[in-house]
């Protein structure tokens, strides 16, 4: 497996398997470090960034998923050419119904985007 200079030392890199092919974050990845070979490869993001968590590399995972956490640090400023929207789906029998709309209320009220 390959590791990839960052900083002054190699660190292993984590990323989606073959799950996620067009995730922006597999997608920059290829793009800017194409000699990058992934150490791990799990298959969501939530698990990137908690391996990631655990100190068993580095991953590119969206910046709303870190907030408010103390165990992952950024190492760079937003990939913007990695950016994407953030859905927020129901089904349209679903939405008028409190416990629905609760969440969308606390959801719409926490998550800030950088």
């Amino acid at each position: 497996m390959q590791r990839r200079l960052v900083g002054r030392g190699h660190v292993d890199w984590i990323a989606t398997d073959d799950a996620l092919p067009e995730h922006p974050s597999v997608v920059w990845r290829k793009r800017h470090l194409p000699k990058v070979q992934p150490r791990l490869r799990v298959s969501s993001i939530l698990s990137v960034l908690e391996l990631v968590a655990l100190g068993l590399g580095v991953g590119i995972v969206p910046l709303f998923l870190t907030n408010g956490r103390k165990d992952v640090v950024r190492l760079t400023p937003p990939l913007g050419d990695a950016a994407t929207e953030l859905w927020l789906l129901t089904h349209r029998e679903a939405h008028h119904l409190r416990r629905v709309s609760v969440v969308y209320a606390h959801l719409a009220a926490t998550l800030t985007l950088p």
